[in-house]
């Protein structure tokens, strides 16, 4: 049974299985200690500024999404970050990403953010084609991630 579920802390174990397993399919590593940190703190990472959601399959992990509030605290735009949207290799194509996607994006708007940013690498291809599907469109950088490629936004108004 398919069933889309806020992260909550009893899945940490199983989020960091499943990352380490995208990650090491997508030949990127997994480091939880260095460039994958937020990983082994969802709910400090995520949860304290956004949300996390976990697309389950019979209580496995096949896919996450998460949404994180990176606005300033003055600052006129209220913003988001799309963050770790993944979906294991066997369940690519089924629409799961669109289901995530579809999902952090409603929960953008619910939560009165003017835009939401992404940033991604350019061998995502499905991914890529996904968020200009939705809106998204390209923007020069907004941080410091030397691993991004592509620097994505979606106007939520």
């Amino acid at each position: 049974m398919l069933e889309l579920k806020i992260f909550n802390p009893n899945m940490q174990q199983d989020i960091e299985r499943f990352y380490e397993k995208c990650l090491t399919h997508l030949g990127w590593g997994y480091d939880p200690t260095g460039r994958h940190i937020d990983i082994s703190n969802v709910q400090k990472a995520y949860m304290e500024h956004g949300c996390m959601w976990c697309l389950c399959e019979d209580n496995f992990i096949i896919g996450t999404v998460a949404v994180k509030n990176i606005s300033i605290d003055d600052a006129k735009e209220k913003i988001a970050e799309l963050k770790r949207m993944f979906v294991l290799a066997e369940y690519q194509g089924k629409g799961y990403g669109r289901l995530l996607l579809e999902t952090a994006i409603h929960y953008s708007c619910e939560n009165g953010f003017d835009k939401l940013l992404l940033d991604t690498r350019l061998e995502l291809h499905a991914a890529v084609h996904l968020y200009h599907k939705y809106g998204f469109v390209g923007i020069p950088s907004y941080n410091d991630n030397a691993k991004a490629e592509l620097y994505m936004e979606l106007p939520l108004h």
